[in-house]
Order: structure tokens, then sequence, then C-alpha cells
């Protein structure tokens, strides 16, 4: 155990964090109200990230919200900075998206939202809440598909999107140094076994060097014998930077370049 600490300490190799890459994603939702009346109808709205997509507005790509003529009919937007949308498809960022839903009521009559949790990427959080902070109203997107709205004095709820993230990594590259070496089966080794090393993984899918869904000693085990015995490689993605194509529950909060 001491060996290990002495040659963690010599080598001082620590995990270099990476940006994530931020994931397409597209929400779609269908708000109706009072249908067959005359103030009635649907709107449908989209907003989401997309590859080679522009945060400004794109013919054929975006489509602005028009207000009906009649201002007292039902009409539903999404306002982004001041504009309001129908359809608005921006770059993929990782940083929080908060755009305001607005809603024109017929009469008194309620709204009904629907929209497809299970389309919606895990690895992101979607929310729809009161412009109060959520203490009227407070949905999480992926836990229903549907919601119906009869409180008229909420005109404006506030979606947050925290967006979803591609795992992108090196399988056996533990301290983030894009190779796989002895150093990485060091790092593996003072992870599971010295508590205070200072050398948090952020990457626990590259950990998992023989790819069974879990971290632990037989991950370094793995590695050892690939390196000196001519054991088997560990498998995709490895040597290059790629998505696990295997289902876990480990997760990065890293991102190999």
């Amino acid at each position: 155990m001491s060996s290990i600490r002495i040659l963690l300490t010599t080598l001082g190799l620590l995990l270099l964090p990476n940006g994530l890459n931020a994931q397409e994603f597209t929400l779609s939702l269908e708000i109706s109200s009072s249908l067959g009346s005359v103030g009635g109808g649907i709107q449908n709205l989209t907003f989401g990230q997309q590859e080679g997509a522009s945060d400004g507005f794109v013919d054929g790509e975006d489509v602005y919200s028009t207000a009906p003529t009649n201002s007292g009919a039902f009409h539903a937007w999404i306002n982004i900075d001041g504009q309001n949308w129908q359809t608005c498809l921006r770059s993929p960022s990782s940083e929080d998206q908060i755009c305001v839903l607005g809603l024109n009521f017929y009469q008194t009559n309620p709204i009904f939202l629907q929209w497809d949790s299970t389309s919606l990427p895990e690895s992101g959080s979607y929310t729809l809440e009161d412009a109060f902070g959520g203490g009227i109203l407070s949905v999480d997107l992926e836990q229903q598909d549907s919601l119906l709205i009869d409180n008229i004095a909420l005109t404006s709820l506030v979606l947050r999107i925290t967006p979803p993230i591609v795992e992108m990594f090196r399988r056996g590259d533990v301290n983030g140094d894009q190779s796989f070496n002895m150093s990485d089966v060091i790092s593996s080794l003072g992870n599971l076994f010295l508590s205070q090393s200072g050398m948090p993984i952020t990457c626990l899918d590259a950990a998992d060097t023989n790819d069974d869904g879990s971290f632990n000693l037989s991950d370094p085990v793995f590695g050892l014998y690939y390196l000196f015995n001519g054991g088997p490689s560990p498998l995709a993605p490895f040597q290059e930077c790629g998505e696990d194509p295997t289902e876990d529950p480990l997760d990065c909060t890293s991102s190999c370049p």
C-alpha cells in the first residue's frame, strides 16, 4: 500500500478535466385550447440544438411566431432574448438554456400541453415552471408527457433546459493524458485503495478497462495483463476518443478531446 502511495506522489498524476460535448436534442410541444371554437386551436412549438444550426434566425430552419389577428384568441409562443419563436434551433451548447413559454388564453378556457417525454436524452434536464420560481407549477418533462393549465394567470411559463452531453472517452485512459499505460493502472489503484490520493476519476467509463459495467480491482488487473502479459486489449473506444457502445451506469464529468 505504501509503495503505491509513494509512486502516486512521485508521478503526480492528476486528472485533467476537459469540456463536455453538448448533444443534440429536440423538444416539441403541442399546445391546444378550445378545439372547434372560434378562438381556439393548436400551436406546435419546437426548441432544440442541432449540429450546424445557427444561434440566429435561419429561413427554412427557424420560424418566428406570428400573433393571431384577434388579440383575444388562443396563442402560444417561445420567447428567447425578446424574440418570439414557433421553431428555434440553435447550435449545440453545454450552457443552460432558459426560455419563456408565452400563453394567451381564449376567455377562461384551459390550455393543454403535450410532448414526447421518451424522445428527450436522459443526460439532460427539462423543467417547466411558473414565473415565480416554481411555487405554483413545476414539471419535469421527462417524468410526464402532458399538462393541463386552467389558471389563466399563468401567462408566462419558464422552460429551463440543461442540455444533454455526449460522453466521449478513451477506455483505459484514467488520468486523461490521451494514452493508456502504467500510469493509468496506478491511478486506478490509487482511487480504489487510497481515499486521499488527490486524484478523483472524472470518467468512470474510461476506468472500466474490461467493460463489465463497473469499476473495481478487476480493471487495473485487466490493464496489467494487457500491458505486460499479452492479454486482450480494452474494448472500444480504445486509443481513439469515442462513445461507449455498451450501456452501463457509469458516467463521465469530463470528455476527451
